[in-house]
């Protein structure tokens, strides 16, 4: 994947690139960017009040890739104060040479609904079936409607089953619908 720009919808430009083990300090600024509502979303169950060792360490990890079983984007934007992350979009798989990833994305809530998110994903795509993956699964939460409305206007093949307020997402990215 190579660094691009996207326009969001209002106007916007943000990069768009590789995540890089550097960019730890990135992940935490995006953390403190977003609201709790937006880290539920994401994370489904994370206490509210994280040591800030702790978010520093779990970023760290996040920016730690296995190059074989993981690939990440992120979406930066260049300010008077530097350099900061509006969003990311991740995969893992299993194994190396697993065709499922399971892939999350989240984006800070002053960029939500501007088209970052789907651009994101679009990208994280393209890594994957580079990778030889064909297939992304998500455990979206039953009440984040706006994301499962996303995924099913994404126009790839979509299954979803809701268990326990989370919904099993499996989108087939090899082949676009042509409905």
């Amino acid at each position: 994947m190579t660094t691009h720009t996207f326009t969001t919808r209002d106007g916007r430009t943000v990069t768009v690139r590789p995540i890089k083990e550097s960019d730890t300090a990135l992940l935490v600024d995006l953390w403190h960017h977003l609201s709790d509502h937006s880290r539920r979303m994401r994370f489904h169950t994370l206490p509210k009040d994280l040591p800030p060792q702790e978010i520093w360490r779990r970023a760290a990890e996040l920016a730690r890739l296995q190059p074989c079983r993981q690939a990440a984007v992120i979406a930066t934007i260049r300010a008077e104060d530097g350099e900061h992350a509006v969003g990311v979009a991740r995969l893992s798989r299993t194994t190396p040479d697993a065709t499922v990833a399971e892939t999350a994305v989240v984006v800070r809530d002053d960029f939500q609904h501007v088209g970052l998110g789907t651009h994101l994903l679009r990208t994280l795509g393209d890594v994957a079936l580079a990778m030889g993956i064909t297939q992304f699964e998500a455990w979206v939460l039953a009440e984040n409607e706006i994301v499962l409305e996303i995924i099913t206007k994404f126009g790839y093949p979509v299954q979803m089953e809701t268990s326990r307020g989370e919904t099993h997402v499996l989108l087939d990215i090899s082949q676009k619908n042509t409905v």
